[in-house]
């Protein structure tokens, strides 16, 4: 039923009781009065206007109670519209229509008008929401209940292709593209008070291109769904080009490290044919010369040649060093022991050779005496606490260091801490830690993790942790 309003004169009305812009039109919806400050709001004079049907004004239809509507319809009480004042500018107005029949002798309507900013469109008497109507860029969509479109500003038609009246009481979902996966929209009890749903969607213009939208959502008091639609077309691709390059990314560096796995395989391998080689076949010679020169010596001591003497004797003697050198640097291409008696007996020779030759003293607490893990595992671990000790030799300046093996539920953890000087981790990316790296990968590869904290004057810790499963049931853990 339409507002009615008490009988007294029109003029009477439009001086003294209304403020706001006001119209009065008669049964015919011809306007009959204009006050001043509907006269201001559409730039012509009072007298102007009258004679004007009402609708000669209106740029857009009129939404109203959800759907759009004439304001001459008999179901019209108020809603938006736009007017076009006399310069020829839209001006977005909220209306109200307010019935002066009977208590006037021909009938009559009384039309008021509340401006509306750019930012701000009056949707029901209660709520302000946002309708930047003219902003470039932000497409606006008004909805019904079952999301038919009841209106549209510019930007919705350009971003659709849709022209205004093409898009009215179309269907949101008739804008979404075939290939749009997710087709549900929120409906009745989904909606919170003044909740906002935000929604990606795929969406398919009027001439058949596809686009992406950011849908803002948003069910006004009455029901109606008013929406935000931003074209994010440019940042959808720019996503995709880079999930594009980091699958890329992480498949190059898995190969990547498969290779270096590889390599250090056969690295591996490499130097234990060679250790074998220089143990079995040169040690062996030089131990049947050595004894060859050693007879030669003793048949000589008859001649008593002092001179023939010294030169054997000194011959032995560079023999027996020569020995010792070639069984120290085939240990430590491939230390036997490793191989025969395992990780923690070679990890506790190592400690010692690196006390003998660095003079730094080290600790070492195994945890257990005996460790069950395979021969890659124990490789990996072993050439870490070489490469570890390496670099505290050369840069730590430590006295002593500290390593220990423990087990925890099938994870075994290395840990080697030195009492050097230490270095700032906030220049761990910018120097050449190409034995940190070589580390790091190694832990990788057996699908451990590394990890090392160091503070200027109190040290560097290191500590790997890896499964004791067999190598080929370890996943290689990734940074990406």
């Amino acid at each position: 039923m339409e507002n009615e309003i008490p009988a007294k004169t029109t003029n009477e009305l439009l001086v003294q009781h209304i403020s706001e812009a006001a119209l009065f039109t008669d049964a015919g919806f011809v306007i009959t009065a204009c006050n001043k400050a509907a006269a201001d709001l559409f730039q012509y004079g009072q007298q102007e206007v009258l004679g004007f049907d009402i609708t000669s004004l209106i740029s857009t239809y009129t939404a109203t109670n959800g759907q759009p509507l004439s304001i001459k319809h008999t179901a019209f009480i108020k809603g938006i519209t736009e007017y076009i004042n006399k310069a020829g500018k839209k001006i977005p107005v909220h209306i109200t229509r307010h019935a002066i029949a009977p208590y006037t002798p021909t009938g009559g309507y009384l039309f008021i008008y509340k401006p509306l900013d750019d930012d701000q469109a009056l949707l029901n008497g209660e709520e302000i929401f946002q309708w930047p109507n003219n902003r470039p860029g932000e497409a606006v969509m008004l909805f019904s209940k079952t999301y038919h479109c009841l209106d549209a500003n510019t930007n919705a038609c350009c971003l659709t292709g849709y022209n205004r009246h093409e898009l009215l009481n179309k269907l949101l979902k008739d804008l979404f593209h075939p290939d749009e996966a997710e087709r549900s929209l929120p409906e009745g009890t989904a909606w919170r008070p003044n909740e906002k749903i935000i929604l990606e969607k795929k969406m398919r213009a009027k001439d058949g291109s596809p686009w992406h939208a950011e849908l803002m959502l948003q069910q006004l008091a009455d029901g109606r769904i008013f929406s935000y639609i931003r074209d994010i077309t440019k940042q959808k691709k720019t996503e995709l080009a880079l999930m594009e390059a980091t699958r890329e990314f992480r498949k190059t560096t898995a190969q990547l490290r498969e290779l270096s796995d590889h390599l250090l395989d056969i690295r591996e391998a490499e130097r234990k044919n060679i250790a074998r080689e220089i143990h079995d076949e040169l040690g062996q010679q030089l131990t049947i010369l050595k004894m060859d020169i050693s007879w030669l010596h003793q048949k000589l001591q008859q001649y008593e040649d002092p001179a023939v003497l010294q030169k054997t004797g000194d011959t032995l003697q560079l023999l027996n060093e020569t020995i010792k050198t070639v069984r120290r640097i085939a240990t430590e291409l491939r230390p036997s022991m490793l191989d025969d008696l395992g990780l923690i007996e070679a990890i506790e020779w190592q400690s010692k050779e690196f006390e003998k030759r660095s003079g730094i003293r080290i600790t070492f607490e195994p945890g257990m005496a005996h460790l069950p893990v395979s021969n890659a595992i124990a490789t990996s671990l072993f050439r870490i606490y070489q490469e570890a000790l390496t670099n505290i030799a050369r840069h730590a300046k430590a006295k002593n260091v500290f390593s220990n093996m423990q087990l925890e539920n099938d994870q075994l953890i290395l840990t080697i801490k030195d009492d050097g000087i230490g270095f700032d981790m906030q220049t761990l990316g910018i120097k050449k830690t190409l034995g940190l790296l070589g580390m790091k990968e190694r832990t990788h590869m057996m699908g451990g993790r590394f990890e090392i904290n160091s503070k200027a004057g109190e040290g560097t810790t290191i500590v790997i942790t890896t499964s004791i499963l067999s190598d080929d049931t370890a996943t290689p853990q990734t940074d990406i």
